[in-house]
């Protein structure tokens, strides 16, 4: 995720947007799965139709010159998502979020300066440990979303975007746009080291699922974008 091509941040923009954004969506997320009761299947019904639109403008807003290609790759992954089994199913839909975490995040960087996007990574995995390992507010809520049952439509359930499914293993949305954000805030040689790095500090932290039933896993793109700051700073 991130070493995609995305959007660069640019050094101007509203400040507080980057800043407060990412960690307003996930305490945003939490209270309305956990307290309102059509949250979880309102939520889900978004997912299932937004992902596949939000992905489909991932190349506009990342600036591509191929953007024209996203639309038709965006449903071809729904399709895989709603009509495929097992794990070809699991991978179109992780495949679509993640297209449309690439896609949120590189909207941000038009609006948001580079600063506070990289500060607002850091409150998102502040809150997100502080969530996960402080309260049960976290397995609460993936627990409601999870568990909404999609309708059916040509005999098979829509496709369930509200949350990436791979296997056993299971993410938040914004667990995969943590990466994302890491990368439009850097560039070049900077921006692969910070990936290289985020994929290796996220091998390790895994290693936790062995004595803990979940993770924070936003924390491995602090650590990515630690690693891709001195990069940068070395060159």
């Amino acid at each position: 995720m991130a070493a995609a091509p995305s959007r660069r941040a640019s050094r101007r923009g509203h400040g507080l947007v980057g800043l407060l954004v990412p960690a307003a969506l996930l305490a945003l997320g939490v209270a309305i799965l956990d307290l309102v009761p059509w949250g979880p299947r309102a939520l889900a019904w978004l997912a299932t139709f937004g992902t596949p639109l939000l992905a489909s403008a991932g190349g506009v807003l990342a600036g591509r010159r191929r953007w024209w290609l996203w639309p038709p790759a965006s449903l071809g992954l729904w399709l895989v998502a709603w009509q495929g089994q097992g794990l070809l199913r699991d991978a179109g839909g992780v495949l679509l979020i993640a297209g449309a975490c690439l896609a949120a995040s590189s909207a941000a960087a038009l609006v948001a300066p580079s600063w506070s996007l990289q500060l607002g990574l850091v409150a998102l995995a502040v809150l997100d440990v502080i969530l996960v390992w402080g309260t049960t507010d976290v397995r609460q809520a993936t627990t409601a979303l999870h568990a909404v049952t999609l309708p059916h439509a040509a005999g098979t359930q829509l496709p369930g975007l509200q949350d990436a499914t791979f296997g056993s293993a299971l993410m938040g949305w914004l667990d995969l746009l943590a990466p994302a954000l890491l990368g439009v805030v850097l560039a070049g040689r900077a921006k692969l080291v910070a990936a290289a790095a985020t994929g290796l500090t996220a091998g390790l932290w895994g290693l936790l699922l062995l004595v803990a039933t979940e993770v924070p896993a936003t924390v491995p793109s602090v650590a990515g974008l630690l690693v891709g700051r001195r990069t940068e700073q070395r060159h």
